[in-house]
């Protein structure tokens, strides 16, 4: 098919490390122009990327013709924005998570999305890994039994207190930094959404952005998800999933290296020292790749868009939820009518 042409908003490290060294090997793309706020700054990283052209903003590069689709990195109080800008102007949009701030803006990106009929997705690179996705058939083909918990964690060292992740008024903190990984693999592995949640936040001192967070998801069918997430923690990012006939471990669960084997261990029913463990492997795979391959074959029409915007809606639900718990001290029920303190 005819490479999609997109435009990368921002020179945020995220696409200069990951995104775009994908994009430059996946033959359904190519990375057509880049944006900054600072000119100088666009006009280095085109050069070092080899991307044609590089404007001084995002209006500019969006006057390009030759802009199809555009990639959105930029710090998360950016992105419903920006994505908004960019599907009026008729460009694909796949931009990063959390797509939006609240609920509301999501829902305000999904009537946009409906109106302008361009593809708008939220990039969770870990949807499209292979193990991801055997992790999913494995709860599906009822392997573990009828799978009842999910204990799942994303923590980091970020010991830069500069950082954007730190700083409130850009939609920093630790939920939707990390926090929402753990919730983003439950809804994956559950394919549905919680009903209730409750939730804590540790928050930093002076200006109260929240560092850590942690919780429990209630979801249908008597399902839940122990749930945590950290900045300034040890590194983990794990999965357990647990079921009637046995359970599963999935390890180094968000950031994979592209070069490293991944793994999933399985263990049975009734095996209380891992004596029999079964172990499935997986090749070295750049998650990325996948992720960015699957949207252009949506925008061409090739394959369908497997996490529209309707799902990132339903997430941003999630989120507002875990949010209005940690702040009232409360369980929060989440129904389509709205959040219930309870």
């Amino acid at each position: 098919m005819k490479p999609v042409r997109f435009g990368i908003v921002s020179t945020a490290k995220i696409g200069r490390e990951w995104v775009i060294p994908a994009m430059l090997k996946v033959p359904e793309c190519e990375v057509v122009a880049i944006s900054s706020r600072d000119q100088e700054r666009a006009a280095q990283v085109a050069q070092q990327f080899g991307i044609p052209r590089s404007y001084g903003s995002l209006d500019a590069m969006l006057h390009d013709p030759d802009v199809e689709a555009v990639y959105i990195p930029t710090p998360n109080n950016r992105h419903f924005p920006d994505a908004i800008a960019a599907a009026r102007a008729g460009r694909h949009v796949l931009c990063e998570k959390p797509i939006a701030l609240t609920m509301q803006e999501a829902a305000e990106l999904a009537a946009v999305q409906e109106q302008t009929g361009v593809q708008m997705s939220e990039a969770f690179m870990v949807r499209y890994h292979p193990r991801w996705l055997k992790a999913r058939d494995i709860v599906r083909e009822g392997r573990l039994g009828r799978v009842t918990q999910i204990h799942a964690t994303y923590s980091v060292m970020n010991d830069n207190p500069d950082d954007i992740r730190f700083r409130p008024e850009l939609g920093g903190g630790a939920l939707g930094d990390v926090g929402v990984y753990p919730i983003t693999a439950a809804r994956f592995l559950f394919e549905s959404e919680p009903v209730a949640a409750t939730a804590r936040f540790e928050t930093a001192r002076p200006n109260g952005v929240d560092i850590a967070v942690a919780g429990l998801l209630e979801f249908p069918e008597d399902r839940n998800l122990l749930f945590s997430g950290a900045l300034r923690q040890a590194w983990a990012h794990w999965i357990m999933v647990s079921g009637t006939e046995g359970w599963m471990e999935v390890p180094i669960s968000v950031w994979p290296k592209p070069d490293q084997e991944t793994v999933i261990r399985i263990r049975g029913q009734n095996d209380i020292r891992d004596d029999q463990i079964e172990t499935l492997r997986f090749e070295p795979t750049n998650q990325y790749e996948h992720e960015v391959r699957a949207f252009a074959l949506a925008v061409r029409g090739e394959a369908g868009q497997p996490w529209p915007i309707t799902d990132a809606v339903a997430g941003m639900r999630v989120l507002d939820a875990v949010r209005a718990s940690a702040a009232s001290g409360q369980k929060v029920l989440i129904d389509s009518s709205g959040l219930h303190a309870c």
